[in-house]
């Protein structure tokens, strides 16, 4: 439950209902919007834009803790520089680091000073975070940095006193002291009780959305006071099955239908089967900010040398059968290599390969491998030793059967999958990114020549991308950030690192008493904009 550790969507969703970020999105806008939250307004930047001046909401009471003493205790500008120090202090051993390492002054440098002395955690500074007063934070980059404020939506950084922590002894891994509209009450091995905080400032439903927000009747509970339930129940269900059973058996209010139901519980059309209507079940499908694509490793002699060997993969791939018969429907076939919500994605925009097998085999002939005579067998690693993993190797290896393309499919565990592929030691493969935040810059670091080897497992090296990658992360201006999309996007497709599939999406299933849902990648604090009639 720490807020400097936490980043697995379970964690997330459950202390996204107790700790509060300085911004969050919008709940009922896409593409995304941020908004302030603990700040009182937007950011205020310097001429030069590395300097980001933010005025924190006063007034704002923490959930009770031992540490205050039975006092009330609000919320000032040096908890949250108290826990951006936590996210450079090693032995928190954060996930988060990454937002802030280097970009923010002094954060790199302050993490060597410390080492591993709590005591001059405490006591030594980060220059570039600084509680200007009471109710002013400031933060100073060594560049411009346009994303810092989708970092700034993050739970990583949420307000922690300094009592609570020398009280705690930095562990908060059992323990949630946050500001939210609900707070921890109760645990056990398999379960959390949250309860509304009684003394959650006054904060109320959005007024505003967009069309899907209107048509699902989203902006019915306008202006009105949040949170609308008193408690929560978080139930720790490890099995789908008996997670699925009790949805059925409405012991719990609403459900992320796991793929393997989906072709049982949906009918043609998206619809439920009548069956489940009679139960008063409603199901709501959600796009997720998440796709996948097969991926080539561009430094392999045999693959990364012939394009035209990759476009000939390209249109060998029956795709309208990878999307109906491996993703069982669940997913979409993808437009683009950004994907929908995100700001700048453009839904009339078209892959440049379709499924054409005389035109792959007229490739296969232009890269000197007619009906694949004279190649070697291609290596296709799986992500995983399960499930569909192995459904999708088998899928590659019949789909390149067709057009003369022998594939032996490796079978690899998720652990050593990221080790190979990070190590840029994989020739064919599929691969998969979940948006950290909603910008194409989470999606295009992904193919810079810096991020190889890492997480950029193709080994594409363009200096052509990589100069407008550079352009990007500077630019502020949201029409120059879309053409600068568009012109990264044009050599994705000119030189075939990748070969886009699908969209992820998910179905959610509640019950009809359930009111204001709308599901979001991003937005881990929706529970308190949920009305239970």
């Amino acid at each position: 439950m720490d807020p400097a550790r936490a980043f697995n969507d379970e964690s997330l969703k459950l202390i996204g209902q107790s700790y509060e970020t300085l911004y969050q999105y919008h709940y009922l806008k896409r593409p995304y919007e941020i908004v302030p939250l603990l700040a009182d307004s937007m950011p205020e930047l310097s001429k030069n834009g590395k300097i980001y001046r933010i005025h924190i909401r006063k007034g704002v009471k923490y959930h009770p803790h031992p540490a205050f003493e039975g006092k009330d205790r609000f919320v000032t500008s040096q908890d949250f520089v108290n826990q951006i120090k936590r996210l450079a202090f090693k032995p928190v051993k954060s996930l988060g680091t990454w937002l802030f390492e280097g970009r923010l002054l002094d954060f790199d440098d302050y993490t060597n000073r410390v080492g591993e002395s709590f005591e001059k955690m405490l006591s030594d500074n980060i220059k570039g975070v600084r509680a200007i007063n009471e109710h002013t934070l400031e933060l100073e980059f060594l560049k411009k940095e346009p994303i810092i404020l989708n970092f700034l939506t993050m739970n990583f950084v949420t307000p922690l006193p300094q009592e609570v922590i020398v009280y705690e002894k930095n562990n908060f891994d059992n323990v949630m002291v946050g500001t939210g509209p609900f707070l921890l009450t109760e645990r056990t091995d398999s379960s959390f009780v949250l309860t509304a905080f009684k003394d959650y400032r006054k904060d109320f439903y959005p007024s505003v959305g967009d069309r899907y927000a209107n048509r699902e009747n989203l902006i019915s509970s306008s202006n009105q006071q949040i949170p609308f339930v008193n408690k929560i129940n978080f139930t720790v269900i490890k099995d789908e099955e008996d997670r699925m059973q009790a949805f059925i058996e409405h012991k719990i209010d609403f459900i992320n239908l796991p793929k393997k139901y989906v072709s049982s519980f949906v009918v043609l059309h998206g619809d439920l089967t009548q069956k489940l209507k009679k139960q008063k079940i409603v199901l709501k499908h959600f796009a997720s900010i998440s796709s996948d694509w097969i991926s080539f490793n561009m430094k392999d002699p045999i693959l990364g040398k012939n394009k035209e060997l990759r476009e000939a993969i390209a249109y060998a791939i029956n795709y309208d059968d990878y999307t109906s018969v491996v993703t069982k429907g669940a997913n979409r076939r993808a437009n683009s290599i950004y994907n929908p919500g995100i700001p700048g994605y453009n839904p009339r925009k078209s892959l440049p390969f379709k499924f054409d097998l005389k035109k792959a085999r007229e490739l296969m002939k232009k890269a000197g491998y007619p009906e694949g005579r004279g190649l070697p067998p291609i290596t296709y690693s799986t992500r995983s030793d399960t499930g569909i993993h192995l459904e999708v190797g088998d899928f590659i290896k019949k789909n390149l059967a067709e057009i003369g393309i022998k594939v032996n499919v490796e079978i690899l565990k998720f652990s050593e999958f990221l080790k190979k592929g990070r190590a840029g030691e994989l020739q064919l493969f599929l691969d998969r990114w979940i948006y950290d935040y909603p910008d194409a810059e989470n999606l295009i670091q992904l193919l810079i020549t810096k991020n190889h080897p890492g997480i950029n497992k193709s080994g594409f090296s363009n200096s052509d991308l990589d100069k407008l990658y550079y352009q990007y992360v500077q630019e502020a201006d949201e029409e120059r950030k879309v053409r600068l999309m568009g012109e990264i996007e044009k050599i994705v497709f000119q030189e075939v690192p990748w070969i886009m599939l699908t969209y992820y999406s998910s179905y959610i299933l509640h019950y009809k008493n359930i009111k204001n849902y709308r599901k979001s990648s991003f937005i881990r604090n929706h529970l308190k904009y949920i009305k239970k009639e």
